[in-house]
């Protein structure tokens, strides 16, 4: 009897381990919506060019290792219209550090985006409006598309080190 139990007991425990660690990785998953990102290099982050703090900065990098956020990334870049925020300038920033970008989404996938960004991110503290999303996802990718962003996108890119 006591063989059995000195034999079950790692057994069970192993079994339970394993079922903690893929249901933890299928709640980090849930929390990215499906989405794998780019492997930046948090050294080389501009972080004054997007206006984040430490904060800011470990929640992306929760966010780019499929983990929970503590709190929402603050993106503090305001549009020329004066609005709380700047939904383009986001899309541009996620384009680069989702993998495979953001461009050309289908609706599933641009509803996949819309939750990750209610769940990850803020405008300056204020929630990002959902009622917008989809006509300024629409616009963005169109003018993306024609070139319209491309200093905006370079700059990005060089504020995230991915390129010189």
């Amino acid at each position: 009897m006591a063989f059995y139990i000195m034999v079950l007991l790692p057994f069970s425990l192993s079994i339970v381990t394993a079922i903690g660690w893929y249901k933890a990785k299928e709640m980090a998953k849930a929390d990215a919506e499906g989405f794998s990102f780019v492997k930046l290099s948090f050294k080389k982050i501009e972080k004054e060019y997007f206006g984040f703090d430490d904060s800011d900065m470990e929640n992306l990098e929760l966010l780019t290792n499929l983990l929970p956020s503590k709190e929402k990334i603050v993106i503090r870049e305001v549009p020329k219209n004066k609005q709380s925020g700047n939904l383009r300038f986001l899309f541009s920033f996620l384009d680069h550090i989702i993998e495979d970008g953001i461009q050309g989404l289908g609706k599933e996938s641009r509803d996949s985006l819309s939750s990750l960004v209610q769940k990850r991110f803020s405008f300056d503290g204020s929630e990002i409006n959902l009622n917008t999303f989809a006509s300024s996802y629409s616009k963005w990718s169109q003018k993306t598309k024609a070139g319209d962003y491309d200093d905006t996108r370079k700059t990005i890119a060089k504020a995230l080190g991915l390129s010189n």
